[in-house]
């Protein structure tokens, strides 16, 4: 999986919007109760900061390539971010093969 660098940044632009519209969004809706201003800022920088950080782990998983364990009932699996094809290729082998199996 090959990273493409605009694709990237668009989405990181994306997110970062986002958040700060969803916190600018609370801290209006906030300050229409008259909370004080030494409350509302860092309810709106918490509000940014966790959207921020949920949308950059849902862009991650996403971008990412999951490969299992091809034996029944096992939940062994690796995630690889940004590989090459011969990487994940590499990483679907050592899945399959890996030496113990994890059931649940």
């Amino acid at each position: 999986m090959t990273k493409h660098p605009v694709r990237s940044r668009m989405v990181d632009v994306i997110s970062v919007i986002t958040a700060l519209a969803l916190a600018a969004s609370i801290g209006m809706r906030l300050r229409s109760y008259a909370v004080p201003l030494d409350l509302l800022i860092p309810c709106v920088f918490a509000v940014a900061s966790s959207v921020l950080w949920l949308l950059t782990k849902v862009a991650k998983a996403a971008a990412s390539r999951v490969h299992r364990c091809t034996a029944k009932g096992c939940t062994f699996e690796v995630r690889v971010h940004d590989g090459s094809a011969a990487d994940g290729r590499r990483w679907q082998e050592i899945a399959a093969a890996h030496p113990n199996h994890y059931r649940f």
